[in-house]
């Protein structure tokens, strides 16, 4: 095993870590005693996890050409070019040292000890990332938290400043509810039919798992995108997003008499890709009983009177609703390192696991690993939480919770363990 100590430009290249977000939580509380006594207690209960549950970890068949990367409760530094030669090695390292958490390139390496630029890339897995924080969803206004790093006071909902000190130096803390899992769900189940349909991707070749927080990654094994470099993903990201759609795409001009007629009626054409969706969603039809421009002109003009706008805005509207909310920066950086999975995650105490079943996937049963003996947490805020099919109504000061729903609240910095239960673990 190799260790090398990364600079500060190898930090930016970790994948699905809001750096100010994450430093954040841990800033305020790095110097005292409460957040030490945290620290150590979560330490000791994700050993007991690996110690139990190390089966969970999927590892990259060629594992020793993957770089690795850790985060201790220690210390707020990350840890990478490290190389492990079989399951066994890095077994035994996450168990002498209970990381907070654990990475793994998506990339092949002949040299993963050595700096970036020295590495000798040899291609990578196709990895797209959504997140709840890109869906914009109105209900987290409401179940999230505010909290400030001048005063650490912690707020119900997403506040722009501090309503005890009117500080404007604060972050989001997200507890995501069962609509944002549903809503991260429609965009994962669009982003396959993407893949499936427009790339050509083989179902059997995409694997979807819950990122251990508040969205899932997508992970593409297919050895035909291995070899695509930065711009050709970041193209493929483009695409997904619906970014520079024009009209022509559609099959669509304007004539000089601002009406829109069809470009082509070859149904070869039409009927694919975005134009397909888009003239679906429309109900948009190129094969009317007259097949004239005239006829689909007029057309477009009834569905702008219903719509009450103008059918360029309707299409560019159509594209949004249409598009895969993907974070297009995790898919073209082919240097970053990922949660590993089975891996748990510090921003919840839940892992990233594998979906076999979307539709039917609850990440608060199927990702929670701890057992549900009582433990006694002090909590700054009231949190109503569902964990394993069970209603929490936590309630500000001290609680008598289940282990999972303590990991869960202290992980997101909403509570502290209580001191009468640190030396049990």
């Amino acid at each position: 095993m190799f260790f090398h100590n990364n600079d500060k430009s190898d930090l930016n290249d970790i994948a699905d870590i809001p750096r100010e977000k994450e430093s954040a939580l841990k800033d305020d509380f790095k110097d005292s005693k409460s957040h030490q006594n945290n620290q150590n207690w979560l330490k000791k209960n994700y050993k007991k996890y690996y110690f139990n549950f190390y089966a969970n970890i999927t590892l990259p068949e060629k594992i020793h050409l993957h770089e690795f990367g850790f985060r201790h409760f220690e210390g707020e530094k990350m840890h990478r070019h490290l190389s492990f030669k079989n399951s066994g090695e890095l077994h035994a390292f996450v168990l002498k040292f209970a990381p907070s958490d654990i990475y793994c390139s998506s990339s092949l390496y002949s040299r993963p000890t050595e700096p970036m630029d020295k590495k000798e890339w040899g291609g990578s897995e196709l990895i797209f990332d959504i997140d709840g924080k890109d869906l914009h969803l109105e209900c987290a206004l409401t179940h999230n938290y505010t909290k400030c790093h001048d005063c650490k006071s912690i707020h119900p909902g997403v506040l722009a400043k501090c309503t005890n000190c009117n500080s404007s130096r604060i972050y989001i803390i997200d507890v995501p509810c069962k609509n944002c899992i549903v809503s991260l769900k429609k965009e994962v189940t669009k982003l396959v039919n993407f893949l499936i349909d427009d790339f050509g991707i083989e179902r059997s070749g995409i694997f979807i798992y819950f990122s251990g927080n508040n969205g899932f990654h997508l992970h593409v094994l297919d050895s035909d995108y291995y070899p695509l470099l930065s711009n050709e993903r970041s193209e493929m990201a483009s695409y997904l997003l619906g970014k520079g759609f024009k009209m022509e795409t559609l099959g669509i001009k304007k004539t000089q008499g601002d009406k829109f007629v069809p470009l082509s009626k070859s149904k070869q054409l039409l009927e694919a890709g975005w134009r397909d969706r888009i003239l679906k969603k429309l109900k948009i039809n190129f094969y009317s009983s007259k097949n004239s421009d005239s006829d689909f002109s007029k057309q477009i003009e009834k569905l702008e009177n219903a719509m009450k706008c103008d059918f360029q805005q309707m299409v560019l509207k159509t594209v949004d609703d249409l598009s895969v909310k993907i974070d297009p920066m995790v898919t073209m950086d082919i240097h970053r390192i990922f949660r590993l999975p089975g891996s748990l995650n510090s921003k919840s105490g839940l892992a990233k696991i594998l979906c076999n079943d979307l539709k039917s996937f609850d990440p608060f049963n199927e990702a929670c690993f701890f057992d549900k003996s009582k433990v006694d947490i002090v909590c700054f805020s009231p949190v109503s939480l569902l964990f394993k099919g069970k209603r929490y109504g936590i309630h500000e000061g001290n609680n008598h919770v289940p282990r999972y729903v303590a990991v869960y609240l202290i992980s997101k910095g909403l509570a502290n363990i209580d001191l009468k239960d640190i030396q049990d673990g």
